[in-house]
């Protein structure tokens, strides 16, 4: 097997530094499926501990086709730092999320440039997956199209969202968006918290990413553990925000399954020391994603749920 390391240019700092985006092409010099994986659009998403792991696993086992990993990217997101905090969503500059800057452009902004070397790569493979994380979360993948179907139930993650893109001008210079508009099948997957390591999250992308490998043909079948018997799409999530400023804890753990009434979450008021007013669901469905603080403005972002009256059972392959 070959594997080449390149750095693709994508500009330069005020101070002439060159930037580039790291690429390793791993070949089995054998005819078969194409796959791209990115990591890392947006500063702060730990997804790498995955890519670290698929490269050992894609280096020992690969059969056919070749692989496309690319571990970090966007070489500006990263350096957006505050103390140890990486606030790299948003471009600084243009106020603009980094994962809307697709199919790119080679002379326009630095993230239209940024994109347009990633669009490039992207877009020969048969099948590109971008990695990301999302606040506080349990993995869940996320789908534009309903024939991606097949594939969800291939790779098993539990929970897949869909978002029609195409419908949705807020999603249409996305990644995920623009590769559907070129005729390449995709994939995102939140593959649980910004700035973390855990394990259980990382386990399950992997093995998801080792039954594609499989399904495909790339990996031997034996590499890789039966997919979850059902696994679930959702459409609609909720969300419920801080009634006050106030400091907050949550009441459930990620991942718990939320009955209508129960406690959601606790508010600890300075105007009312001693008092503790616990907000309660009006929804029955799973606590899926929370904001990483426990610092609250009056309305901000607290939790999602994902609800049950949306969910849709899928049986696997399994």
């Amino acid at each position: 097997m070959k594997i080449n390391k390149y750095r693709d240019f994508a500009g330069t700092t005020p101070m002439g530094t060159e930037l580039s985006i790291l690429r390793y092409e791993m070949d089995s010099e054998k005819p078969g499926q194409h796959i791209y994986i990115q990591s890392g659009i947006h500063g702060g998403e730990i997804t790498q501990w995955i890519i670290h792991e698929l490269f050992l696993f894609i280096k020992k086992n690969l059969l056919q086709g070749k692989v496309t990993l690319v571990p970090c990217a966007n070489p500006v997101s990263w350096t957006q730092r505050a103390y140890y905090s990486t606030n790299g969503k948003f471009d600084f500059y243009m106020g603009k999320d980094w994962n809307r800057n697709f199919p790119g452009n080679s002379e326009g902004s630095m993230g239209e440039r940024i994109a347009a070397v990633l669009f490039a790569n992207a877009k020969k493979a048969d099948f590109a997956l971008d990695l990301h994380t999302s606040r506080e979360s349990i993995p869940f993948a996320i789908y534009s199209r309903p024939q991606y179907e097949d594939i969800l139930k291939t790779i098993g993650i539990r929970y897949n969202q869909f978002l029609d893109m195409q419908k949705n001008p807020a999603y249409g210079n996305t990644m995920n968006a623009c590769l559907d508009n070129a005729g390449v099948e995709n994939l995102c997957i939140e593959c649980g918290s910004h700035d973390a390591y855990e394990p259980e999250n990382v386990r399950e992308v992997m093995n998801g990413l080792k039954r594609l490998f499989a399904a495909r043909g790339m990996v031997d079948s034996k590499l890789a553990e039966p997919a979850p018997q059902e696994i679930k799409t959702f459409a609609k999530t909720v969300k419920y925000t801080a009634p006050m400023g106030c400091l907050l804890r949550l009441a459930k753990p990620l991942g718990a399954q939320i009955k209508k009434g129960e406690d959601l979450f606790y508010c600890f008021d300075n105007n009312d020391l001693g008092s503790v007013v616990a907000v309660q669901s009006k929804h029955d469905g799973v606590l899926f994603k929370a904001s990483p603080t426990h610092i609250y403005w009056s309305g901000d972002d607290v939790i999602q749920l994902l609800l049950d009256e949306d969910t849709k059972l899928l049986t696997t392959a399994a």
